[in-house]
């Protein structure tokens, strides 16, 4: 009779290292397209969050609700009257549009109106509503 002594077969070895091919196929793309989040990005996201909730807000209330930018000030607030705040944009970063922007969003989901854009260096990224939903969308200008 024959004892086995320790060790890992040929096809114990293969059918490892299949596995790990596998997971590494799977996670280079990931770590590859993962970056962190650009200036842009991070200067347009209180904009949209102030989008989502004038319009969370209008359609809770069944009311007009304005979103108010003044881009002189870097101050946001809602009408009816809201406690305003002031936009934390990251350095080199700025509102670029009227002094004074002015979103409507309707209690049924429609928007009207104007956002500013948002700068960032040579980069640009504007914040609109789509017309229908009133569902903020950021798009960066090319």
């Amino acid at each position: 009779m024959k004892t086995r002594h320790g060790g890992y077969t040929l096809v114990e070895l293969v059918v490892v290292i299949v596995i790990l091919a596998l997971a590494g196929a799977l996670a280079v793309p990931a770590i590859v397209a993962w970056r962190p989040p650009s200036d842009l990005a991070t200067a347009t996201a209180p904009v949209v969050a102030a989008a989502h909730l004038a319009r969370e807000r209008a359609v809770s209330s069944g009311r007009v609700t304005e979103l108010v930018i003044d881009a002189a000030n870097r101050r946001v607030w809602l009408r009816p009257k809201d406690t305003s705040f002031v936009l934390d944009l990251p350095d080199g970063c700025h509102l670029a549009g009227g002094v004074r922007d002015v979103m409507r969003f309707a209690p049924d989901g429609p928007s009207f109106g104007t956002l500013p854009s948002i700068a960032c260096g040579a980069r640009r990224a504007h914040v609109a509503a789509d017309p229908l939903t009133g569902l903020p969308r950021v798009t960066e200008a090319q």
